[in-house]
């Protein structure tokens, strides 16, 4: 038996399923833009609008959103990056698709399926224009991404606890959470591995009561 095979075997048997979710799945689409900008491929980022009650208010992502109706993914993503960067992807842009993220929400009691996509814009470096539901977008190249003197992290509070996340640093903000994870799917396809921390400064934490013991 080959290895990944006995790993998916012996996996299968121990893995615990997603459990009861309130309502059905929420189905997405993202897309990371890949543009030429001189020396150096850019690819497109965007900072979500201020709104009471979404949990990625103001976050740095790539363009997308949630699917409409009987949408197919690549019809969502299209739409999407239309209305929120002004970007049109015809019907002949070869949209390369990423392994769909399966993300919890709202207490880990609702999936979100999200499928992302990356897709090189020919010509000139487009012009983005920015729909309501974004706040600011802009082109950054890919090798900011991968300069390991960008690489970072960002401590958030939860309901009492701290929660510690890698990310990276970027002069318009930090990309951390699902677009991080989106871009390392990107660089597994691409083969070159981002640099990441081995540990992430003041990960271990004290829980009440007891005491930390370094190792």
């Amino acid at each position: 038996m080959k290895i990944f095979e006995a790993l998916r075997a012996a996996l299968e048997g121990c893995v615990e399923p997603d459990g009861l979710f309130i309502s059905a799945p929420r189905h997405a689409s993202v897309c990371v833009l890949v543009a030429e900008g001189g020396t150096t491929p850019r690819i497109c980022f965007i900072r979500r609008a201020r709104w009471d009650g979404d949990p990625w208010s103001e976050h740095i992502a790539f363009p997308g959103g949630s699917r409409d109706g009987d949408e197919t993914p690549q019809e969502t993503v299209r739409r999407e990056v239309l209305e929120e960067v002004g970007v049109a992807l015809s019907e002949d842009s070869e949209l390369m698709q990423l392994p769909q993220l399966r993300i919890r929400l709202a207490g880990r009691e609702r999936l979100l399926l999200l499928d992302p996509f990356v897709c090189h814009v020919p010509g000139p470096l487009p012009e983005l224009r920015c729909g309501p539901e974004v706040a600011s977008a802009f082109w950054t190249p890919v090798s900011e991404l991968w300069n390991a003197q960008n690489l970072d992290h960002l401590v958030l509070g939860d309901q009492g606890d701290l929660l510690v996340y890698p990310a990276i640093r970027l002069p318009q903000g930090t990309v951390f959470g699902i677009t991080l994870r989106v871009l390392t799917l990107l660089s597994d396809q691409l083969g070159i591995p981002m640099h990441y921390l081995e540990e992430i400064p003041l990960l271990r934490r004290e829980r009440k009561g007891e005491q930390r013991v370094d190792t």
